[in-house]
């Protein structure tokens, strides 16, 4: 039987007596141990078991569930705190031990019906969501994997083991693929290594995910390396040129300079020019649709009384948009929050 008609099975012996019901779980749980789903159905069973247990065993659970989170975090702050003081063999030493252990546990690991996450904002689940299509189910890890392997990686950046640091960047990529900053670390990786091609090409995809003007900015001046690396001057210039509009960097000035010493030629380009030389390199031009739907999801959740969400969302459109309802809003939301968005 496929999944689906199991489970559908397994809740319709449901009686509504939560003991009776729990008694029951726990046998349909024995019974399918060796299915070929049996890593999915003791999962869903799981969740409907967590269902009928009573609040107060509930909020024991939480709390021990809550206690582990903390001593995890804490152990991350521990290596940053090695990092900031470059100690980085210590650091390298916790973080390797933290990712043995927790290898070993294999929890969340994605099954037939369900992917694990560890996404840190609502906007990127939306962009992963829109851009992958994922057919499974999203569910959200307990544990936030993603900063575990994100430290470790960046820890073997800075000791030079960039093979090492690309292999741990890409796992924490797997548990968020919508983070810029595990991104821009594993894109590091390449640029390091000389491998420009997938540097470019992890620059482009990181593009899609971009919803503040200080990452986008980034994108373009990774590209505007790339490019003049390539000898492709003009294109690295236009790059660079388009950073601006996002975020000021010196090093654009600097780039600019090289480029024109190099190719010969003085760079102004227009906004006609740029957009032509994207379209022709294949380059995202400004920033993805997630500046459009964080204006559509802001003014859903300000309009549905959800003030805090509504914040979040049209500060994201707010960032590249200047927009006088827009900011009309935040202003209210301001006002009905005491200044929190």
């Amino acid at each position: 039987m496929e999944f689906e008609a199991i489970m559908k099975q397994i809740t319709g012996g449901l009686t509504g007596d939560p003991q009776k019901d729990m008694k029951y779980l726990q046998e349909q749980m024995d019974k399918y141990k060796d299915h070929e789903y049996s890593k999915e159905i003791v999962r869903a069973c799981g969740r409907l078991f967590y269902d009928l247990v009573p609040d107060d065993s509930k909020e024991e659970f939480i709390k021990a569930l809550d206690n582990d989170n903390k001593g995890f975090e804490a152990s991350l702050k521990e290596i940053h705190f090695n990092i900031y003081e470059k100690n980085y063999d210590r650091a390298l030493k916790l973080a390797e031990e933290m990712v043995t252990a927790h290898e070993k546990m294999n929890l969340y690991a994605d099954d037939a019906v369900s992917e694990y996450h560890c996404f840190t904002e609502p906007m990127q689940e939306m962009l992963y969501t829109y851009y992958a299509k994922p057919k499974k189910e999203i569910r959200a890890s307990q544990i936030d994997y993603a900063s575990l392997y994100f430290l470790y990686g960046s820890i073997l950046v800075e000791m030079k083991r960039y093979d090492d640091a690309a292999m741990a960047l890409a796992k924490a990529m797997k548990w968020n693929p919508a983070s810029t900053v595990i991104a821009f670390e594993y894109a590091e990786t390449f640029k390091c290594r000389g491998m420009m091609k997938p540097f470019m090409e992890l620059t482009k995809e990181t593009l899609k995910y971009t919803y503040r003007p200080q990452d986008l900015a980034r994108c373009y001046r990774n590209l505007g390396f790339y490019y003049s690396e390539k000898e492709d001057y003009e294109t690295g210039a236009y790059c660079y040129i388009f950073s601006t509009v996002f975020q000021q960097a010196e090093i654009v000035q600097a780039e600019l300079y090289y480029a024109s010493q190099k190719s010969g030629k003085e760079f102004s380009p227009g906004a006609e020019d740029i957009k032509a030389c994207f379209n022709e390199k294949g380059i995202q031009y400004g920033p993805s649709e997630a500046v459009g739907f964080s204006y559509k999801l802001g003014k859903d959740c300000y309009e549905t009384g959800n003030y805090d969400m509504a914040g979040y969302f049209l500060s994201i459109y707010a960032g590249f948009i200047d927009d006088d309802e827009v900011q009309e809003m935040l202003n209210e939301i301001s006002k009905k929050t005491g200044g929190k968005e």
